[in-house]
């Protein structure tokens, strides 16, 4: 099958406090896995996909510039739109905010994927499939089998009852829906509490089906999922103090060179 024109809107505006609940809190985005900065790795792969037509990553506002940087190249090699936007205080007003900048676009696409920029393992063969599953019901996210025993917990905190696993599953990012279907759901539902896009998708009447996942494509969540995270974090920590100490000091040398100019402006006229 031919790979229908398609939009990825990655998702990066968390404040990762899981990850970095310290005071001065490093995003874990803007972190190394083997040379590459995770938010680099969760979008690299959409771009050996046929088909895509435009990307939007959501950041912290005030974070756009940082955003750049943990992009690596991306973002200046991209041939097709490339939008960093500040996303909302929780994930779901951020995705809405992407898609409304997806909606603005003279830019073709059938299909939109929403990824986690906190999932660096995604790879393009997931991607391809969750696709061909959302051509066929408008609708498709990629999930696992629960291979542990289930148990659900009473009131008191004790074991109350067995579940049966067999048709339960986990679910992954991308998730991926018909362009005017996921824009439609996410308009008529905007206050809908939901862990997921699917859940809004669902919401909204539509049918959303599963493709194969990855035990591979997990989600960073805490330090311990990132090698040397915690000096990584510290050397971070670093280098944006003395960033932004910089940028402090070039503004006042041109605010002291501004008013040098402007004196000499005005003896020029006496």
């Amino acid at each position: 099958m031919s790979i229908p024109p398609f939009a990825a809107v990655i998702t990066a505006a968390g404040s990762s406090t899981r990850f970095s609940p310290s005071s001065n809190p490093v995003k874990k985005e803007y972190l190394s896995i083997d040379g590459h900065t995770v938010l680099s790795r969760a979008v690299r792969p959409f771009f050996s996909v046929p088909g895509l037509s435009a990307i939007v990553v959501t950041c912290p506002a005030g974070s756009e510039d940082e955003t750049i940087v943990a992009l690596e190249d991306l973002a200046d090699i991209s041939s097709i739109p490339f939008l960093i936007i500040p996303g909302g205080m929780t994930r779901k007003e951020s995705v809405k905010a992407a898609l409304e900048e997806l909606s603005k676009l003279a830019v073709p696409f059938e299909y939109i994927a929403i990824h986690d920029g906190a999932r660096p393992f995604v790879d393009t063969g997931l991607i391809i499939r969750t696709l061909a599953a959302a051509t066929v019901t408008g609708g498709a996210v990629p999930a696992l089998r629960i291979t542990d025993a289930v148990k659900k917990l009473g009131k008191d905190g004790l074991i109350a009852e067995n579940v049966d696993r067999s048709p339960l599953i986990t679910v992954q990012t991308p998730q991926i829906f018909r362009r005017d279907e996921i824009l439609d759901a996410y308009n008529r539902f905007p206050g809908l509490e939901a862990d997921d896009d699917a859940a809004v998708f669902i919401s909204a009447g539509y049918s959303c089906t599963v493709s194969r996942g990855s035990i591979e494509n997990r989600k960073i969540t805490y330090i311990s999922d990132i090698p040397d995270a915690e000096k990584q974090a510290e050397e971070y920590v670093r280098m944006r103090e003395e960033g932004r100490k910089s940028a402090v000091a070039s503004k006042r040398m041109r605010e002291l060179l501004q008013q040098g100019d402007n004196a000499d402006e005005s003896g020029d006229r006496q």
